[in-house]
């Protein structure tokens, strides 16, 4: 009975001695503590949680999760637990084994008295954020800042939705939240990263003039930027801007390549730059160069398949368009071209009806694609054989 009284008078000691260095921020000295109380009571759950704690802010995971999982199964029936299988939810999410934090996050909502708690949410927006669940992480993270509009990660939830903005087209909102953290942006990324998204949103509104200041702004601090002149050479490409030029563009993206050259996407559009240009052999290098990189990416065959058949090398054409839909079926410009390859060669006016017909399906606004169905149609109903486009 005295040997009890002992132990648990040694256990409450070594609690007392390692909260004592957790304020100190003594973390050696508070883990030798908690374990020396869990050998005076190998159950004292109040040990187990705080090494749980420790091990998780130093970075050591694995031993995280074996103090939380001790905890839980000796207090198993206890539904008020639901701060733990939080915790263990962000230490399972910290190794990206998702499935396990899926797991846990839902016994701590299902445990928790108060379910609104913003780090586990913040946890949970993060996890739905890697599945590719844009709307369920969207809601989570604007959970976080509706219970917590202090929350110390506010500015990284706001990077974190104007990224998922941006992916979701709603470029207004996308650029709010880039805006609002722009001078205080999360770390460790820095205001030329948060201009530098700013620069891909106008972009992708097609607001290029607002884009190029964007991403000259990124250039200024870092000229060897290899994205930024990557976009900047692509921004110079684009038609029927005041400040469209091919030979800037292909200046921009060779020096992107000089900072980057493993990058296949400036190789595809310094392909795309000297096609702009005619200059074939040029392009055919390049496009050469980003198949070698990345083989998979179908946009590549089709320019390539473009190339031939603009120099009139028609079986390479019809090749790379069906290599293209081997990689990915569902782009409407390679069906487009393929018909228009098929008209080209042989007036076959059936398969180029078809590839039209399918390239429609993808894509049912385009005009373009209804005018060459009906006028093929009319032309297949008289009999008659197509005349060829220049």
């Amino acid at each position: 009975m005295m040997q009890n009284h002992l132990s648990m008078n040694n256990e409450k000691l070594w609690l007392k001695f390692g909260a004592v260095a957790e304020l100190l921020h003594e973390n050696d000295q508070a883990i030798k503590s908690y374990e020396f109380a869990l050998r005076h009571n190998p159950y004292c759950l109040e040990a187990l949680k705080h090494l749980g704690d420790i091990f998780y802010a130093i970075g050591k995971i694995d031993e995280a999760i074996g103090y939380y999982n001790r905890l839980l199964k000796l207090d198993k029936d206890n539904n008020n637990n639901g701060e733990v299988w939080g915790m263990l939810g962000h230490c399972y999410l910290t190794k990206d084994d998702l499935k396990q934090a899926y797991s846990s996050y839902q016994k701590a909502l299902y445990k928790l008295n108060n379910p609104h708690e913003p780090q586990l949410w913040y946890g949970i927006g993060k996890m739905y954020d890697r599945y590719g669940s844009y709307d369920h992480a969207k809601k989570a993270f604007i959970s976080v800042i509706e219970y917590d509009p202090n929350f110390d990660k506010a500015n990284e939830i706001y990077f974190r939705l104007g990224i998922i903005y941006k992916e979701q087209g709603e470029f207004d909102k996308s650029l709010e939240c880039f805006k609002y953290i722009l001078t205080y942006p999360p770390s460790p990324l820095t205001e030329i990263d948060i201009w530098f998204q700013i620069g891909r949103v106008y972009e992708q509104q097609k607001k290029f003039a607002l884009a190029k200041e964007a991403f000259e702004k990124v250039k200024a601090v870092n000229p060897k930027h290899a994205k930024v002149l990557q976009h900047l050479g692509w921004l110079y490409h684009q038609p029927n801007t005041d400040f469209t030029n091919q030979d800037e563009a292909i200046r921009y993206l060779k020096a992107s390549l000089n900072s980057d050259n493993q990058d296949a996407q400036t190789w595809y559009q310094l392909g795309r730059c000297y096609m702009a240009q005619n200059k074939h052999n040029d392009a055919y290098e390049a496009y050469q160069q980003a198949v070698f990189r990345d083989g998979k990416d179908p946009r590549f065959w089709c320019s390539i398949g473009v190339l031939y058949f603009q120099i009139n090398q028609y079986r390479d054409a019809l090749d790379a368009y069906h290599k293209a839909i081997q990689l990915n079926p569902n782009i409407s410009e390679v069906w487009f071209n393929l018909g228009t390859l098929y008209e080209k060669c042989n007036n076959q006016i059936k398969d180029a009806i078809d590839a039209y017909q399918k390239a429609l399906e993808l894509n049912p606004n385009e005009v373009m694609f209804k005018q060459r169905i009906h006028q093929l149609r009319k032309i297949q109903a008289q009999g008659g054989l197509v005349l060829q486009r220049k």
